[in-house]
């Protein structure tokens, strides 16, 4: 089987995507990790030794027995894989697939997206500059040295917004890592560090940022609900700043947030990514302050969902399919599991509308597919530059496995 890659850049990802809005120069990261992109489509494997699909189909279980068969999974014994101990999997509700459409006309609400960060009365003395005529799309920004501030929207729901308060440091990434929280996994939170303004503890910063994203965010995706995935804590100065990493839920079951090259085509000259992420980058500086912000992609609306009783993949029979794929390999160490949705961009939804660049343009029709997430963390000494610093933020690698299908793809180099 070819592998796929699906580079995860999460403390990159919103400075490579805001080099089509204008952005800072300075404020951009200026090392990238090396990457290879293959730019034909990966077939991923779906028949395995002892596993065809009709074998697999005949494993399928009911929707009740895939909430509940997954602890036990965790005390089987696996070939090449060790399992975490416990995982944190909450769902209220799973759907075989979901229609979603990414957001159009958005650069219309550009104003009350500058009044939700910065106020009424800093807002009224700024002015959006139109660059829809340089985009394929309309675009709007605000970049004033003067005010201290940056905000840019895009039709298609991308939204970037760097306050006073952190116009200085803006999506810069070099700056030492001190401490990675993963919240999600339930690791303790009672860590405080100094802010610019202060200390502030681990738990006060999430409780922060959860609330503020369900009760102001959720005005623009209403179908999700919003929790905090990842703390990583730099060091800034004589003080720190947290970068947080805040993934959407749809019924309990976060969307796929990875970034980057995930099997690329060039097709009728446009670049098309045959999975995309959505997540939210958020950067405090002070307490209690949001002080850079970016959707990283455009805004999301779902269209409808299908359910289905039966027909479920466990998470024991998944891990067993995959030990006949990595029979070769060396142990595998899975820092956790996660349920999570996987988006595929429908480019043919593109062509139709004939407004096209890669996955980030309005309308574009995404289908959301459940999959088990098997997560491996890369040992922080791999991520380091000579001088002690983290250029790349936080990576992991991923195999993910269709929770309906067995259909299996991956990154591990």
């Amino acid at each position: 089987m070819k592998r796929k890659k699906r580079f995860i850049l999460l403390g990159a990802m919103v400075v490579s995507l805001l080099a089509a809005c204008g952005e800072k120069p300075e404020q951009t990261q200026q090392t990238q990790a090396e990457e290879f992109v293959d730019w034909n489509w990966v077939s991923e494997q779906t028949e395995y030794e002892g596993f065809t699909k009709e074998e697999i189909a005949e494993k399928a279980v009911s929707r009740e027995a895939l909430f509940s068969g997954y602890d036990a999974a965790l005390q089987d014994t696996y070939e090449n894989f060790r399992l975490p101990e416990s995982v944190t999997i909450s769902p209220t509700a799973i759907y075989k697939q979901v229609e979603i459409v990414q957001e159009s006309g958005f650069t219309e609400n550009a104003e009350e997206i500058l009044r939700m960060f910065l106020g009424d009365e800093m807002s009224e003395t700024l002015e959006f500059s139109d660059y829809s005529e340089m985009r394929e799309q309309a675009t709007l920004v605000i970049d004033s040295d003067e005010e201290k501030v940056y905000c840019a929207v895009k039709d298609y729901g991308f939204v970037s917004v760097i306050k006073p308060s952190g116009y200085e440091i803006g999506f810069n990434g070099n700056f030492e890592v001190v401490d990675i929280v993963h919240v999600d996994r339930g690791e303790p939170l009672s860590q405080s560090y100094a802010l610019m303004d202060g200390e502030e503890s681990i738990q006060e910063a999430v409780a922060y940022i959860e609330e503020w994203m369900n009760q102001n965010w959720a005005v623009w995706e209403p179908d999700f609900t919003y929790s905090v995935k990842t703390v990583m804590v730099r060091r800034y100065g004589d003080s720190h700043i947290y970068d947080i990493y805040v993934e959407k839920l749809l019924g309990g079951i976060p969307l796929d947030d990875s970034f980057g090259a995930t099997g690329l085509a060039v097709v009728h000259g446009y670049l098309e990514e045959k999975y995309i992420g959505s997540s939210i980058f958020i950067r405090m500086c002070n307490r209690n302050s949001i002080d850079v912000f970016s959707t990283g992609t455009g805004i999301l609306r779902v269209q409808s969902t299908e359910e289905a009783e039966d027909g479920w993949l466990s998470l024991s029979d998944c891990t067993h399919m995959l030990e006949q794929l990595f029979s070769e390999y060396a142990v595998y160490e899975i820092s956790d599991i996660e349920m999570q949705y996987v988006l595929c961009p429908d480019y043919d939804s593109a062509r139709e509308l004939e407004s096209y660049s890669a996955s980030s343009f309005p309308g574009l029709r995404v289908l959301a597919k459940p999959v088990w997430c098997f997560v491996m963390d890369i040992p922080e000494e791999k991520l380091l530059n000579e001088d002690g610093s983290f250029t790349a933020g936080y990576q992991k690698h991923y195999i993910d496995v269709d929770m309906r299908t067995g259909e299996v793809w991956l990154e591990l180099e």
